[in-house]
């Protein structure tokens, strides 16, 4: 592919490419609001969403019955009639495996068990002891009255909420899926494969919600954990945080139970009947379990990864990328995120961002993210007698939020990143080994530093890797040495592929180590740079047979610097591609060398091997050197509304024509004159463009439109906005 066909196909993506957020259905069926609702979302570049039954719904539309059928029905045949995809949800609400507590309901002896302690030996219906403890007490295996939340008001946690069921007994799964997968398949079997392209299964928790004193067990799990040398009273370090050689032993057994119980029979399901499963596991950083996926993805929520701050800190710091490189390794071309869900800054409900949204967006691309799951968009944020919709996991971060009316920019932006991280074969250089709940992330945070491209790789990956010519290859992706920090490689791989230390490949142990090996293999960077740029983010790629370059900014500050592709072809300039705008230019890079500006919340693609004929060659934009006009708008205070300000600005028509400038205001601001739109911006510094634009007369009144973030509409924060404000830190109140 010509770099002119692959730059058209990046600036209009597919639908196929599109976001695929959560749909929050929790409120009464309504027709028209359903068709408007969904219309709307598809006018906005969203073309397939996860019908997600949430609370709120009334009583008497009972999860799974006739009437909700009706709706469901209505939902998918009106999306089909618009060309938009549908990704079923398989519960009532979450977490996944109860059916609303119809499985219970079917036999009670199918309700969630676990392991406790306790001071007397298991007594009563369905109470094993386990094993006697040397302090006098008793690990018992009993029902754990674990729940899930439902989708009516009342079954909420702390008030009534529906049984958990036992995800470790096979009958009961079985039972979970015939009431759900099969009925939904006898509903709407006309669908499936073409609207219907997936079922989505929600972190899984085989002793429930409100069932913390318990851990997960099965049956015969005792004899399973002699038989490999553990000692069951050692188990007892499960309800201190303490690891012991039996407690590794019992949480591999017990993950391997769940993954052939309860993910493996809806895997199988998902594949016989034409569609995938989607969705995600419990922790971010469980691994086996994402073979059993389709698509494999994780679950980005409450702020565990802070914009600017956290990125590449802490467990949660696998997330996208893990699930992206065990697709790769697996051969499947996508992987998901579930992602902004409860993303709100300090805690305040609602008080997330559009630059937040844009940063998180920016995070899940760069660690590869194909598959975009938006949490959410709510269909009702009516709030009355019968409970508050609006305060249920927010922020509404579509059609009920400011931006809505301009979300078209992030579903395209969304739809570019994932065209591109959809199929392509990755240039990391470096595997690092991973498997169970054992995944190196704060051993890794150099490589990210030093934009030294790696991918996970799970040990027990099940299909056989190869090593030939000192490289390892795995699904058509090929690497140069192996970062095994945590010692994984001992003994052979299941796979049977790469013994540890075989002296076919190089397998390194310490993060000075790999970076010293780095430094002697240049190409193992995806981008070298003058000066460290610890912020800096690259990741290198081929797609459809271009050579890629996805630059981003982690951090708070502008990078500035002149980067080098190592390996690339000398050229003397560089296609470089603004995803966010949709806008290419040639990037002059004398002897292989660009400058390269990159502000908070933005990223850069670079192909290379020259650029296009005719496209204008300039510098990278640099937003801090625009004069700052901040100053020059003056209030309209009579015009002003709900958390809305109006500023206005005289220019002559030769100022209108030549103006590029920046603005500081807090949040979303919308550039008008005479009512036609001049351009809209979520994030400071906002910049607008107006050289070019058409214009007569003899002078011309720009209007500015600052909204203040969606907090001020649904809670009693009082965000502060206007000209002038920058919550940086999100701390501001009025």
């Amino acid at each position: 592919m010509s770099q002119e066909e692959f730059l058209h196909e990046l600036r209009y993506p597919g639908d196929d490419y599109s976001a695929v957020p959560f749909w929050f259905f929790n409120d009464a069926f309504d027709p028209e609001k359903v068709r408007t609702q969904l219309s709307d979302m598809k006018r906005k570049g969203v073309s397939a969403f996860v019908l997600h039954p949430r609370i709120g719904i009334p009583e008497d539309m009972p999860y799974l019955s006739e009437r909700f059928f009706c709706a469901v029905r209505y939902i998918v045949r009106t999306a089909a009639s618009l060309g938009m995809k549908v990704c079923l949800y398989d519960e009532g609400m979450y977490p996944s495996g109860s059916a609303h507590g119809e499985v219970v309901a079917r036999n009670p002896a199918w309700a969630a068990r676990g392991l406790c302690v306790a001071k007397e030996p298991g007594r009563g219906p369905g109470a094993e002891t386990i094993a006697a403890l040397p302090d006098g007490r008793f690990l018992v295996y009993t029902f754990t009255g674990g729940t899930i939340r439902g989708i009516h008001f009342g079954e909420d946690d702390g008030e009534n909420p529906p049984p958990a069921a036992d995800l470790l007994n096979p009958d009961a799964v079985a039972a979970f899926i015939h009431l759900t997968h099969d009925r939904y398949y006898r509903e709407l079997k006309a669908y499936f494969g073409t609207t219907i392209f997936a079922f989505f299964t929600d972190e899984p928790d085989p002793v429930g919600r409100n069932a913390a004193a318990f851990r997960p067990w099965a049956p015969g799990l005792e004899q399973e954990i002699l038989a490999q040398g553990g000692n069951l009273a050692e188990l007892a370090g499960l309800f201190g945080g303490k690891t012991n050689p039996t407690v590794r032993i019992y949480t591999r057994l017990m993950k391997q139970r769940l993954r052939e119980t309860f993910y493996r029979p809806l895997s199988e399901w998902c594949a016989a009947h034409g569609i995938a499963l989607m969705g995600h596991p419990a922790a971010s950083d469980d691994v086996e379990e994402e073979f059993c996926f389709q698509i494999p993805g994780q679950d980005l929520i409450q702020r565990r990864i802070e914009p600017k701050k956290g990125g590449i800190y802490g467990m949660e710091s696998v997330q996208a990328k893990l699930a992206a490189d065990i697709a790769r390794a697996l051969g499947r071309e996508r992987s998901a995120s579930e992602c902004f869900g409860v993303c709100c800054r300090n805690g305040r409900p609602w008080y997330m961002t559009a630059e937040d949204m844009k940063w998180y967006t920016d995070w899940l691309g760069l660690r590869g993210c194909s598959l975009f799951v938006p949490h959410a968009f709510f269909y009702s944020v009516r709030d009355g007698a019968d409970g508050r919709r609006s305060a249920e996991r927010p922020p509404d971060v579509g059609p009920h939020n400011i931006w809505w009316e301009h979300y078209r920019a992030f579903a395209v932006y969304i739809r570019r990143l994932s065209w591109l991280n959809t199929g392509n074969v990755s240039g990391a250089r470096i595997a690092v080994p991973c498997a169970g709940q054992e995944v190196p992330y704060e051993e890794v945070e150099e490589l990210y530093r030093a934009q030294i491209g790696f991918q996970y790789l799970p040990v027990r990956l099940p299909c056989r890797l190869s090593v030939e010519d000192g490289r390892l290859s795995v699904s058509g992706q090929e690497f140069d040495a192996v970062f095994d920090p945590l010692d994984l490689l001992s003994g052979e791989m299941p796979s049977g592929g790469l013994p540890a230390g075989n002296g076919k490949i190089a397998v390194l142990k310490t993060a000075e180590q790999a970076l010293q090996a780095a430094q002697d293999h240049p190409s193992w960077r995806a981008v070298s740079t003058r000066t460290p740029q610890p912020d800096l983010r690259a990741v290198r790629f081929r797609k459809m047979g271009v050579d890629c370059v996805l630059l981003g900014n982690d951090g708070g500050s502008t990078i500035r610097t002149e980067i080098r592709i190592p390996g690339a072809q000398k050229s003397d300039v560089l296609t470089a591609v603004d995803l966010w705008r949709g806008r290419a230019w040639a990037l002059s890079a004398p002897g292989g060398e660009a400058h390269i500006v990159l502000p908070p919340d933005s990223t850069l693609l670079l192909l290379t091997g020259g650029a296009p004929e005719g496209l204008a060659c300039a510098a990278c934009p640099d937003p801090e050197k625009l004069p700052d006009w901040t100053g020059r708008f003056q209030e309209d205070k009579e015009a002003a509304g709900e958390n809305k300000k109006v500023y206005t600005l005289v220019l002559t028509p030769e100022e209108i024509r030549e103006a590029v400038f920046r603005l500081t205001a807090e949040e979303m601001c919308e550039l008008y004159e005479d009512g036609r739109l001049l351009g809209v911006s979520f994030w400071n510094p906002h910049v607008f463009d107006l050289r070019g634009l058409r214009s007569g007369g003899d002078l011309h009144t720009l209007r500015l439109i600052v909204t203040g973030n969606a907090a001020n509409l649904y809670t009693a924060s009082r965000i502060p906005f206007g000209l002038g404000v920058d919550n940086k830190d999100g701390s501001g109140l009025l």
